[in-house]
């Protein structure tokens, strides 16, 4: 469950974020260019009371310390 950070109140979870004129959306890589590993595609949750959104991943076991 994740909670807003501006009015406390439950976020809805699980939606996509797309990229206005593509369908692919966007990924999260660990490096820089072309052949950088990609770990996974963002999640977003949204606050039904005041909008505010929070990018996250589900599988942060993918994350190189």
């Amino acid at each position: 469950m994740r909670t807003c950070y501006r009015c406390k109140t439950r976020m809805l979870e699980g939606f996509d974020v797309k990229v206005e004129g593509a369908g692919y959306g966007i990924k999260i890589s660990d490096g820089e260019g072309i052949f950088a590993k990609r770990i996974e595609k963002p999640k977003v949750a949204i606050c039904p009371n005041c909008g505010e959104i929070s990018l996250y991943i589900e599988n942060v076991s993918e994350i190189s310390k």
